[in-house]
């Protein structure tokens, strides 16, 4: 470097060059890690295949990559919508569904038919069939050796 301006310009590459191998590594490893939660997902096959992983977004010095499925269910009582996902991730407590089935419709809403499905435990909710967070854990040590490896690069230049 002749003068401060050359180490300026030097570090300014250098560090757009780190971000740029970070985010490749984030990347690779966020699609390994889509893989295994796809492997890990329960059901047909139709689930498993929502499962993707988001463009890698680079802002500042945060690099952000999701690994998602935009699959939901709708409650036919209130309209509200749920990601699938984190349903099947954290599974559910016991639980009404009002007008299930449209029993409401079907017997009348002063039926005993209908009033089961007011109470509190008429869904038995279910076990959570955890897929994304074993995926996670399992490629965290894969992640930190893409990381040491960038890093091992850097050591050279930056003596």
């Amino acid at each position: 470097m002749k003068n401060l301006k050359d180490l300026k310009i030097f570090l300014s590459n250098l560090d757009k060059k780190v971000i740029n191998d970070l985010s490749k590594a984030q990347r690779t490893t966020a699609q390994k890690i889509c893989s295994d939660v796809q492997s890990l997902a329960p059901g047909n096959g139709q689930y498993s295949s929502s499962i993707k992983v988001s463009d890698t977004i680079i802002e500042g010095n945060t690099i952000k990559t999701s690994i998602y499925t935009d699959m939901t269910v709708q409650a036919k009582s209130t309209g509200n919508v749920y990601n699938l996902g984190f349903l099947l991730e954290t599974g559910t407590d016991p639980h009404a569904i009002p007008n299930a089935f449209n029993w409401g419709v079907i017997y009348g809403y002063d039926s005993a038919m209908y009033k089961r499905t007011l109470k509190k435990d008429w869904h038995p909710g279910f076990v959570a069939i955890p897929h994304f967070r074993p995926a996670l854990n399992q490629n965290k040590t894969f992640y930190k050796e893409q990381i040491k490896k960038i890093l091992k690069e850097l050591k050279p230049v930056c003596r």
